[in-house]
């Protein structure tokens, strides 16, 4: 194609698109109009749309308006769906708006055109194209903001991607299970013009007690902030001299909190100084109160910091999290023993009954002190337990009904976040039974997927060819012979119950030996293959000991089968 006959399409296109900018609602037939009287292939037509919209967009950079804008997006989103245009043209339009708007108008852009549109990103027409482009424009809008002072919009932006990329995606897992070491807690030193305000303040105090509340306050803030350490690194927990710390710090924050009632008003001489008042604080999305997401560990502030409900709340959900990690099933806290010829894993981080009674008590307070913090506290706890405690919850997700909770949660992390398979079909009858490590071993039941069936195409092609008829209908009776040898119909082992009850009866005394079937040398032959199939204690002979004779052996081994089955009744 010619650059002018480019141009002109171009202007033909750009011309279609103003238009239908200007008609409420869209009358899409325009474009559909202008496209057929363009006399160029497919491919070149959707170029030259692309380049149409991005002159539009451009244009209208100057004079921004956010309606014209979200009309323009709506717009692309519908040409595309039509295939006039490129699936990835909307993400570009709106990439390239978001480089040229301040950080306001990104705000109120993505909430109405990203995040309230995730069911339309994730369609199979834009989400294979336009995943990447969307993470690279993600990560821009974080580069760009500020986590301490743009906070929700940052947290808005990372749950968009949460809901938008599938749950296994690989870029978005702790594989490693690290912690994120990079952020240090810096405690100044103790600060002494506190004792000279309080001083002033409180005259009716002699110096012996200003400065014994001044060291007071400065050993509460010193626990208090070294407390982050045990949060960011908890393996620590699992040293005793650390847990001893950690206890010993934990109980004095507690009853700090405890002793300590909350109060916004208790300072309101100062904020009168300074005429504040916190009802009347605004920010760039209104008139609400602030938010903090980062607080100072200056001793001066730690007695507001002590009386305001969002920062007990932060440190109260800190240490349920933490409980919550150290009673936990977590592979990475596991070590690979070398001592052996395969690698054996040994639990190294293993709580003791003193320290798991410790921790429940402790959370016992937890949660009382977060019923006793406004706002809503008891309402806040319930959906805190809801979202912690170890419960299981039917729920469908891709197609499969999953067990969900807290235990499953563990265990597929543990696995290596495995990817869910969409194409599983539910089994109808078949239940498997889930044991549950951490809950006195109960069992769960859960569907057992069924196997995907193979395509007509692979059973022709991998079918098995002989010159006899009868040979390739046996051999073709199933599309994998490993899979019909572990079918239940080519079980045709008997139950050692079963096959051992009669020579369990002939246990007893008064029976002659010449009449027990352990002398029977197809019962002996019989008797150990099913052993060595079906009991572990076959194998546990030693090799020293001397050879025992057949009927000995067994016979020992049904004194076992017979002692076990008494237990079980």
């Amino acid at each position: 194609m010619k650059m002018f006959d480019f141009e002109k399409t171009r202007c033909l296109f750009l011309d279609s698109i103003s238009k239908v900018l200007e008609s409420d609602p869209f009358i899409i037939s325009i474009l559909l109009s202008a496209n057929n009287t363009a006399q160029i292939g497919e491919t070149e037509k959707k170029t030259v749309w692309d380049q149409a919209f991005r002159d539009r967009c451009l244009n209208d950079s100057t004079n921004f308006s956010t309606p014209l804008f979200e009309k323009l997006l709506q717009l692309s989103l519908d040409c595309a769906v039509a295939l006039l245009c490129s699936p990835t043209l909307p993400v570009i339009l709106f990439t390239d708006t978001l480089d040229i708007l301040p950080l306001v108008k990104c705000e109120e852009i993505f909430n109405n055109m990203v995040e309230n549109r995730v069911s339309i990103w994730k369609q199979g027409l834009f989400f294979n194209l336009c995943k990447d482009i969307l993470l690279r424009l993600c990560n821009d809008l974080l580069r760009r903001l500020s986590r301490s002072q743009n906070t929700v919009f940052c947290g808005r932006i990372l749950l968009f991607l949460a809901k938008f990329f599938p749950f296994s995606e690989r870029s978005g897992l702790n594989l490693a299970g690290e912690f994120n070491l990079d952020h240090f807690t810096i405690l100044g030193a103790r600060e002494e013009t506190c004792a000279s305000e309080r001083s002033a303040n409180s005259k009716h105090k002699d110096a012996k007690e200003v400065k014994e509340s001044l060291t007071s306050d400065y050993n509460l803030n010193k626990k208090l902030w070294s407390l982050q350490e045990f949060f960011q690194k908890p393996n620590q927990c699992y040293k005793t001299n650390l847990w001893k710390t950690f206890c010993l710090h934990t109980n004095d924050v507690l009853s700090a909190f405890s002793t300590i009632k909350l109060d916004e008003r208790r300072n309101r001489s100062n904020w009168d100084e300074a005429n504040i008042d916190a009802n009347e604080i605004t920010t760039n999305s209104g008139n609400v109160k602030p938010y903090f997401a980062k607080y100072s560990a200056s001793q001066n502030l730690l007695e507001l910091q002590l009386g305001h409900s969002n920062f007990r709340r932060y440190i109260l959900l800190q240490f349920l999290i933490m409980f919550q990690y150290l009673d936990s099933p977590v592979k990475f806290k596991l070590l690979v023993s070398k001592m052996h010829r395969f690698p054996v894993f040994r639990e190294t981080h293993k709580l003791s009954i003193e320290q798991t009674t410790w921790i429940s008590e402790t959370i016992d307070k937890v949660y009382r002190l977060l019923i006793d913090t406004p706002p809503d506290g008891a309402s806040f706890v319930q959906s805190i337990r809801h979202i912690l405690k170890k419960y299981f919850v039917k729920i469908s997700f891709i197609g499969v009904d999953l067990i969900k909770g807290e235990n499953l949660w563990n265990n597929w992390k543990n696995d290596g976040c495995p990817e869910f398979q969409p194409n599983i079909a539910l089994a109808t009858d078949n239940e498997i039974r889930v044991s549950n490590a951490n809950e006195g071993g109960e069992t769960i039941l859960v569907h057992q997927p069924r196997r995907i069936k193979p395509s007509l195409g692979d059973v022709i092609r991998e079918a098995s060819k002989t010159n006899d008829t009868m040979m390739d209908r046996s051999w073709n009776l199933c599309h994998e012979n490993m899979a019909a040898c572990r079918s239940k119909e080519r079980d045709f082992l008997p139950s050692v119950k079963n096959y051992f009850e009669e020579a369990i009866k002939q246990l007893d005394p008064l029976v002659e030996s010449q009449f027990k079937k352990v002398n029977e040398a197809n019962f002996q032959w019989r008797a150990l293959r099913l052993l060595a199939r079906r009991r572990l204690h076959f194998f546990t002979l030693s090799i020293n000991r001397k050879m025992t004779p057949i009927p000995d052996f067994l016979e020992a081994h049904i004194r076992k089968l017979a002692k076990d089955k008494e237990e079980v009744e």
